[in-house]
């Protein structure tokens, strides 16, 4: 692969050149940092923008231009990265190697119009309850995904850090806002926003450069900001425990550890394998250990985020065996902290780990990512990466290990909320 990056002052224009895909793939990243009265306006945008525009202005006009370019396909997405919201508009269409000459520009073209060319009269986005109610839905359907719930309900406990944050939105602002504070809002993504672009395929790279100076209407010098490491929670001398109740058939159990001075190999390495080795998989500590030999809990599963500097376990259970179920994973932690960890689980991990890596190759939004990690934090090349999980000793595992602690335990319980 080719990988070229032109910095246009108002954005970065990424280009990565390879012939493994009949596709090209444009992913446009608008990214700052995340606040909470902008998150549910940021949410409605991404799903008002690819609804209609002032050239397709019914879902009858985009499907029918879909299929003249060949069956298009857009999407949009908001994920948070460490301390920054990012607003992602994604499209992937086949090149006109495979079908007829002037398809790239043409592709382009209604993906850019979509995003620049929006359904608005007098300042003010058109028809956006259809879109609101749908967030409504996206929003109000969090409560029945119970592991989601719990976790979310742990984290608006630690006030100030970005992973407080429902990403999702909130109902109260969404009643706030109309077409036309909307369409402000808007406008001061385009202005003030980070913005990388990312195209990937067999491309024309000279092709694909004129077409953004020409279609990519955003002028807006703006000054890079790649610092999106979140700071680390204080260690606390005692764990602090919630209790939540709701009517559910399962309890489910959020333990969030802080992870504390971690070098930016144990951040981008060590820290994962030992994520794998703990509860990344079936064949992991916690998986072992709580639900197979012990029978504790109907799943569980560990999750780090490296650049939140947080590691978060969950298990569902039945709510006689909270306790019995906190009390093994703080067990197993120790035993790892103590080095008690079998050799071939290490070895198992880290394959599994490359073949991740190996296999996310395959996909065009995979590669993607992976280069706007190598953007935004430094992430290395592919054999560069094997060989540093490669490296990772059971002695690296302790060290690390030794820097995690359980900051806060919630449980979500069937019972009375006024408990």
């Amino acid at each position: 692969m080719n990988f070229t990056t032109i910095n246009k002052g108002a954005y970065n224009l990424h280009l990565i050149k390879t012939k493994k895909f009949k596709t090209i793939t444009i992913d446009i990243n608008f990214y700052r940092d995340i606040k909470k009265e902008e998150i549910t306006k940021r949410n409605l945008l991404k799903m008002v923008l690819l609804d209609s525009s002032k050239n397709y202005r019914s879902e009858k006009d985009l499907i029918i231009e879909s299929e003249n370019l060949y069956d298009i396909k857009v999407s949009s997405s908001i994920s948070r990265i460490g301390r920054f919201s990012n607003l992602s508009f994604q499209t992937k269409f086949l090149n006109e190697k495979y079908t007829e000459k002037g398809m790239d520009e043409e592709s382009v073209v209604f993906f850019l119009d979509l995003l620049f060319n929006p359904n608005i009269k007098d300042n003010t986005f058109v028809n956006i309850d259809k879109q609101k109610e749908r967030l409504r839905q996206d929003i109000e359907s969090i409560k029945d995904n119970k592991p989601k719930l719990a976790n979310l309900k742990l984290m608006e406990k630690i006030k100030d850090m970005p992973y407080s944050l429902n990403t999702y939105g909130y109902i109260e602002d969404l009643d706030k806002i109309d077409g036309k504070n909307l369409y402000e809002y808007y406008k001061e993504v385009l202005e003030k926003d980070q913005i990388d672009i990312f195209v990937l395929g067999d491309i024309d790279t000279s092709l694909m450069k004129k077409l953004f100076d020409k279609y990519f209407i955003i002028n807006t010098f703006k000054k890079e900001n790649k610092n999106l490491l979140v700071p680390e929670l204080t260690k606390r001398k005692r764990i602090t425990r919630y209790r939540e109740y709701m009517d559910v058939n399962q309890a489910q159990i959020i333990l969030l550890l802080s992870l504390n001075n971690l070098t930016d190999f144990e951040r981008k390495y060590t820290i994962k394998v030992l994520n794998e080795v703990l509860g990344g998989s079936s064949y992991s500590i916690l998986f072992d250990r709580v639900r197979e030999k012990k029978g504790y809990c109907y799943y569980i599963n560990a999750s780090v985020k490296a650049y939140d500097n947080i590691m978060v376990i969950n298990s569902g259970v039945e709510k006689e065996n909270t306790d019995k179920c906190i009390k093994l994973i703080r067990k197993c932690l120790k035993e790892v902290k103590d080095g008690k960890i079998d050799e071939e689980l290490i070895s198992s991990s880290i394959k599994t780990i490359v073949s991740g890596i190996k296999s996310s190759y395959d996909n065009p939004l995979s590669i993607i990512n992976t280069y706007f990690s190598k953007v935004l934090v430094g992430t290395a090349e592919e054999d560069d990466r094997i060989k540093a999980f490669q490296s990772i000793t059971k002695d690296n595992l302790v060290n690390v290990a030794k820097k995690i602690s359980v900051h806060s335990i919630l449980t979500l319980e069937k019972g009375d909320s006024n408990e």
